[in-house]
């Protein structure tokens, strides 16, 4: 049973794939993407709000991605595990901001 925010939730998932392998070795894969899903994709929908964006011409879109992954790095290289409470920490102090890339 998983749990979310307190509450306990059931969640049945299909895939469909022509991948000859064991159910192990399948769902090792699977893991193993949604751990990448749930690292970047996530941080960068939700909290960079990358999915609301406006901009869409040229090359700023992947651009301004690159800059949202960078700094989501930068961020977990120094220690911070919640990207929400490190960008209040440093968002109004150029110092810390600087800091980080020392």
């Amino acid at each position: 049973m998983l749990a979310r925010k307190g509450k306990k939730y059931h969640e049945i998932v299909c895939y469909i794939s022509s991948l000859i392998c064991t159910a192990k070795e399948f769902a090792i894969g699977i893991r193993g993407h949604w751990s990448i899903e749930n690292c970047l994709h996530w941080v960068k929908d939700v909290v960079f709000k990358e999915d609301n964006s406006t901009i869409r011409m040229g090359n700023a879109p992947a651009n301004l991605s690159i800059l949202r992954a960078f700094a989501l790095n930068i961020l977990r290289r120094n220690g911070h595990t919640s990207i929400t409470i490190a960008q209040r920490f440093i968002s109004h102090d150029i110092d810390k901001l600087l800091h980080l890339v020392e």
